[in-house]
Parts: C-alpha cells; sequence; structure tokens
C-alpha cells in the first residue's frame, strides 16, 4: 500500500491546510501563450459541452498539457488515456531505487508548496494552481517526512489532489489512475528477474 494511502488521515488534513494558505502571484517563467492557453481550459473545467483543442497535448507548458489532458479524458476516456496517463508519470524511480529522496521539512514543504503551485494572476481557479504545482515538482524527487519516519512524495500530493478535483462528478477513481501509472512507470526500473 503506498504511503499516501497508509498515512492519508493524518498527512492528507495537514497538506490541504498547506494548500490553503497558498496564495497566486504572478508567474515566474509563464509566457503569453502559455497564459491564455490556461485561461482558456480554466474557462473549460467546469463546461464539459466546451470543445478542448487537441493541440493543447503538444504545448510547451507541462500545466497546459496536463489540464487539456484531463479535460479531454473527461470528455472520451477511451480515446485519451494515454495522452492523461503520459502527463501524470512521475518517474523518480531510479532515484529512489539507489535511496536517494531529496527530504524537506514540513515548514520547507509549506514555502515550497506555495512557490511551485504560484500561477499568474488571471489563474484563479485553485485546481489549475495545484496543476502549476505538479508541474513545478513532478522531476524534482521531493519528499517531506511523515510519522513514524514514512515520506509522502509532495509532487504525488499535488497529482493526486488535481486529478481528484478536475475528475470530480465522473465515474473515474483517480487514486486507481495514479496507482497504475506508478506501476506502470516502477516497472521499467525493475531488473528482468525481479
Amino acid at each position: 500500500m503506498s504511503i499516501l494511502v497508509s498515512h492519508a488521515r493524518f498527512v492528507v488534513p495537514v497538506l490541504w491546510a498547506m494548500l490553503a494558505m497558498v496564495s497566486a502571484p504572478a508567474g515566474e517563467d509563464d509566457s503569453g501563450e502559455s497564459v491564455a492557453q490556461l485561461l482558456d481550459l480554466q474557462a473549460l473545467i467546469d463546461n464539459d459541452a466546451g470543445e478542448v483543442s487537441e493541440t493543447l497535448l503538444e504545448s510547451d507548458a507541462c500545466a497546459v498539457r496536463m489540464l487539456s489532458a484531463v479535460l479531454l479524458y473527461r470528455r472520451d476516456p477511451d480515446r485519451y488515456r494515454n495522452a492523461l496517463f503520459a502527463e501524470l508519470v512521475i518517474d523518480d524511480y531510479a532515484d529512489r531505487s539507489s535511496g536517494k529522496y531529496n527530504d524537506i521539512s514540513v515548514d520547507e514543504a509549506v514555502s515550497t508548496m506555495q512557490s511551485a503551485s504560484s500561477a499568474p494572476e488571471e489563474i484563479t481557479d485553485k485546481r489549475i494552481q495545484m496543476v502549476v504545482g505538479f508541474c513545478a515538482l513532478k522531476d524534482k524527487n521531493l519528499w517531506m517526512m511523515a510519522r513514524e519516519g514514512d515520506r509522502l512524495s509532495l509532487a504525488r500530493f499535488f497529482r493526486g489532489a488535481a486529478l481528484s478535483s478536475l475528475l470530480k462528478g465522473t465515474d473515474e477513481d483517480p487514486l486507481a489512475i495514479t496507482n497504475a501509472i506508478d506501476a506502470h512507470t516502477a516497472s521499467r526500473h525493475r531488473s528482468p528477474g525481479s
């Protein structure tokens, strides 16, 4: 069972409280085009009848790709499953198998999450801020120490929170989706005999 699930009663409320403190100052490297694309997508989050352009899956901006993949998946899960799964991969298994974890304290986690989820002020939807946070942290292998010495991945927390909120109202199971992605990603790092 994953660390996130086994310690959900303790860790998730702490992290939700940290997310509640997140503000949305102007982003650091946001291009005007990606901000415009995120604003267009923001208007489509709660409008399943609105058309999402497939070309956004090719964006240079991780947040645009991920958000468009989720919204396309909501509209047609069979057609866009692979696109969604590709955007949700956290490939830290090579580092982890060699014992490399970038551990940070709870205080550092708060400031890191605030910084990571910074979005341009026009982006008012907290769900997009979670997507931005995931994109900022997905390649950092950052872990917060939880009770009893267990670790919680900040990127996995943002991914789960974003996916859960964006798939709310559907029959999709965000935990099953992320577990399947992680199992597949981890399997690429196992030796053939293990």
